[in-house]
């Protein structure tokens, strides 16, 4: 579908206000929200990654190479990644228009908990975080440059105002120590019957061998990926070069997926965790999920079936990863 783009300057503001039978300026229905943004990507596989790999939405729908659709819950869509007059492009110069930033709203705190955890986890920087009393905030970008809010709204009775009755909305730092301290309390709330150690000794076993298996795979991939990339890029020299490159490369992003699952198990395996043997499974779940290979596959998948077809090593990981999980079923 072609745009007409709109008239720019004061004469396309100098139309008419509408207003009800009272003169009062006419209010867009309350019912109103934006239901998704839409965005212009340089490179698919790199967004594909971030947003699915990292923040854990899931693909609705991929048309080749040059688009994707993703969303939270099953809905159709929340973010749509473009590539179609963006393709290795560069992000917008300083000085231009366009949005500031979008936002991502969790439903608790929570969940923006868990989603700090994950960009920790894959080692994505924050470029700030804040609490404004209505609401607590993460602000970073994604791998295209567009600024990126993650945050949980406050009940509205908890909302800070002024003696009028207005809002007074206020930007104070945000204590992320406190905001991942403090989750697991939340989470306790909502899960009554779970205490500490909940977890039975042979699933905390079981949970203990894959976070290894998990790891020699993750060494195994890295390795793969290195070769690759020396014999694309030229050598990648030390070891702390390595390190860099795994955290900031997107030629590395891919691997984010399995160092963030490692990272959960680490967690659900803390004496002070409330986990429950129920979520020892649903961990093991989500690592058979991530580990399928696909040659027509999208992301990680696609990647993961490159390396099991090129590298023996990854294949033996593969195997062992898949055992253990063969054993949690029994």
């Amino acid at each position: 579908m072609s745009h007409v783009p709109f008239p720019i300057g004061p004469a396309f503001f100098s139309g008419p206000v509408l207003r009800d039978d009272d003169g009062m300026e006419r209010p867009i229905d309350p019912r109103t929200e934006i239901g998704h943004v839409h965005l212009k990507v340089a490179d698919l596989e790199r967004a594909l990654t971030f947003y699915s790999g990292v923040l854990g939405f899931e693909v609705t729908q991929r048309m080749g190479n040059v688009s994707a659709f993703l969303s939270a819950g099953g809905y159709h869509h929340h973010i749509g990644l473009n590539t179609s007059e963006s393709r290795n492009g560069a992000p917008p110069a300083p000085g231009t228009t366009g949005p500031y930033h979008f936002a991502i709203r969790y439903p608790d705190r929570a969940s923006l908990a868990d989603a700090l955890r994950r960009l920790q986890a894959a080692r994505v920087p924050l470029d700030g975080a804040s609490d404004h009393g209505v609401s607590e905030a993460l602000y970073l970008h994604d791998p295209d440059g567009n600024g990126i809010e993650l945050y949980w709204d406050r009940p509205r009775d908890e909302w800070p105002r002024n003696a009028d009755g207005t809002l007074q909305m206020v930007t104070h730092p945000l204590d992320l120590e406190a905001l991942v301290r403090d989750a697991p309390t939340t989470v306790r709330a909502a899960r009554q019957p779970a205490t500490p150690s909940s977890l039975n000794g042979p699933r905390r076993t079981q949970l203990a061998e894959l976070r290894t298996r998990l790891l020699h795979l993750h060494k195994a991939l890295l390795d793969d990926a290195r070769v690759a990339y020396e014999l694309d890029r030229g050598s990648v020299g030390s070891s702390g070069n390595l390190l860099q490159l795994v955290i900031h490369d997107p030629w590395f992003a891919w691997l984010h997926s399995v160092s963030g699952l490692v990272v959960r198990i680490d967690e659900t395996l803390a004496p002070d965790s409330y986990a429950t043997d129920a979520d020892g499974v649903a961990l093991a779940e989500q690592v058979e999920k991530l580990l399928t290979a696909s040659e027509t596959g999208e992301g990680f998948q696609r990647r993961y079936y490159e390396a099991l077809q090129r590298q023996p090593a990854v294949v033996l990981a593969h195997a062992e990863v898949r055992r253990t999980l063969k054993s949690m079923k029994s």
